[in-house]
């Protein structure tokens, strides 16, 4: 999706579906950046839910700020701490946080300190493949990488949450 409204070639279109769907992508850019973007692990309440043996929380429900639809990326941070960058607002972010980066926001993440972060990232991918949204943008200059770390396996570096 391109960084504003104003660059989708789609916009230029004169029948009432481009105009009723420029409506609609006009409405959801004033919702998104009205919503939150992200929620505190230390906010989110879970609840034993004795039937299915779970614990439950509502990570994305309208109690909790966001809107109850498919969303762009929902991020939970398992390990680290940093901040994201979500249309020039700064969110700082650790281990038990989630992070909402909505359809068509530029964002970038930074970690201050030597130890990685470890994310998981919930994206609607057949729904971005069929939009045709997968062309990402990049702007701004490259990130530094800490070239001392060596990461482990998946397994190896998801213990390493455990042990905390």
């Amino acid at each position: 999706m391109a960084d504003h409204q104003d660059n989708e070639k789609w916009f230029e279109g004169k029948s009432s579906l481009f105009k009723s769907r420029a409506e609609r992508v006009k409405a959801d850019i004033a919702r998104r950046k009205a919503g939150r973007k992200a929620i505190k692990g230390e906010d989110v309440k879970v609840e034993w839910e004795g039937q299915n043996g779970v614990w439950m929380g509502p990570l994305v429900s309208q109690e909790l700020g966001f809107q109850n639809r498919i969303i762009e990326v929902d991020c939970h941070v398992l390990r680290g701490q940093g901040y994201s960058i979500l249309d020039d607002e700064r969110i700082d972010w650790k281990a038990g946080d989630t992070l909402y980066i909505g359809q068509g926001v530029w964002h970038q993440h930074h970690i201050p300190g030597d130890e990685p972060a470890m994310v998981f990232a919930i994206k609607p991918l057949p729904i971005q493949e069929y939009m045709g949204e997968l062309n990402i943008v990049y702007k701004g200059d490259k990130p530094k990488v800490n070239p001392n770390y060596k990461a482990g396996t998946f397994l190896e570096e998801f213990a390493k949450i455990a042990k905390k």
